[in-house]
């Protein structure tokens, strides 16, 4: 297809194949390892929008409990991204690619979540949920002392399933995200030794901590680096044991405090089509939203692939992820979660932009795509005579209004 090159192609209008069998040792190959950090991508980038739903769910009520837990789970949520960064870096440093924005690779909800088949859907921040992200997020092995608060009994058992499962050298198959990412480290440790220059590719072209996290962000030039990025992934997240800020410890704390915040009552197993001649508002917001998200990735996929790999175009790249996400998307998904469908409230959906297509836009046109759904938001909101309502999406309008497109 014109505009795209042979690979991009194929990563775009081909479905995504994660990693699900370990590699036995001594039979690690590069392959192995860039389709292995290909699908550490899909999982990070999977967490995401479930996390972002949850927290646009909790009612603000001014530095109460409610707010202290939005500020939990977006931390949660911007580390992901981190992670999802790094993990983009690795990617990068192995000459591989991997495209975020692509309809063959951005999660549908409802699904579940590679190896550990643990639902994921959109919806809000109330036990059952706080309970599947304690599933996802869950070590390989449980820390030693459990919440106080009993899990459910499908939760006991899973984590009792993953505390007797024998360690081997050879695994069939995945069964956590901290088996995956443990046997990713040792297919680092076995082929970097062997091949000095594994991950000394496209140095240039990787998020650096001047641009994006800080000290926390790692460019990847060898064995040590990609072990560094590991770590971080791990001792935050996925297959951490006794990290006190993990986000295993983050939301058991708030698993023990769901009852004292209120959430917004979202529809079940929301999509942006569902709101089409329901609400108007609510349809062109979420479009809004899914365009904004799109966007966001497609922002990332152009640095690691080198549109602009220096001077104040990159640097203006790089502000437009942040403007993005304070200025445009989360707004958008806080007006978006006040609209009523039916009985119940419009949950953001996080879907490619867009809708009904399956290739991606240039970045003007996208950008061109969201103003549109963000004009016509507020126009539907102005002629049912929801004041509130259109001069917020105004101001996100005249954020737009400011967005230096590269």
């Amino acid at each position: 297809m014109s505009g795209f090159s042979k690979i991009d192609h194929y990563l775009l209008f081909h479905p995504f194949e994660p990693v699900i069998i370990g590699v036995p040792r001594g039979q690690w190959k590069k392959q192995n390892l860039i389709d292995h950090v290909r699908t550490a991508m899909k999982v990070e980038l999977g967490t995401l929008p479930i996390y972002f739903c949850a927290l646009y769910s909790i009612h603000q009520d001014n530095g109460g409990i409610g707010s202290r837990a939005r500020a939990h789970i977006l931390s949660v949520a911007e580390q992901e991204m981190l992670h999802l960064a790094l993990a983009g870096n690795m990617l990068c440093a192995l000459d591989g690619r991997q495209l975020l924005y692509s309809q063959a690779f951005m999660p549908t909800y409802p699904s579940e979540i590679l190896f550990d088949k643990i639902r994921m859907q959109l919806a809000p921040a109330n036990k059952e949920n706080l309970e599947c992200f304690l599933k996802i997020e869950a070590p390989y092995l449980p820390p030693p002392m459990p919440p106080p608060e009993p899990l459910s009994f499908e939760t006991d058992m899973l984590m009792a399933k993953m505390a007797a499962a024998p360690k081997e050298e050879f695994i069939p198959e995945y069964h956590s995200i901290g088996e995956f990412y443990e046997n990713l480290e040792k297919g680092i440790r076995e082929l970097a030794p062997k091949h000095p220059d594994l991950f000394a590719h496209n140095t240039s072209k990787q998020l650096r901590g001047s641009e994006f996290f800080d000290s926390k962000m790692t460019v990847i030039t060898d064995e040590a680096s990609a072990l560094e990025a590991l770590t971080t992934i791990v001792d935050q997240g996925e297959g951490s044991i006794g990290i006190p800020n993990s986000h295993y410890a983050i939301f058991v704390d708030l698993y023990q405090q769901h009852k004292q915040w209120v959430c917004v009552d979202y529809v079940e197993d929301p999509s942006t089509i569902s709101y089409k001649d329901k609400n108007n508002v609510a349809y062109h917001l979420s479009l809004a939203v899914d365009a904004s998200y799109c966007m966001l990735l497609q922002t990332l996929d152009r640095c690691w692939q080198g549109d602009v790999t220096a001077g104040p175009q990159r640097k203006q790249l790089l502000r437009n992820i942040h403007q993005l996400m304070v200025a445009i998307l989360s707004p958008a998904a806080h007006v978006l979660v006040q609209q009523k469908i039916g009985s119940k409230f419009a949950a953001p959906c996080f879907e490619f932009y867009p809708q009904g297509e399956k290739t991606p836009l240039p970045p003007q046109a996208l950008f061109e795509g969201l103003k549109k759904e963000i004009e016509t938001a507020q126009q539907a909101a102005a002629e049912a005579g929801d004041k509130n309502t259109a001069d917020a999406i105004g101001r996100i309008a005249f954020c737009l209004s400011n967005f230096n497109v590269i």
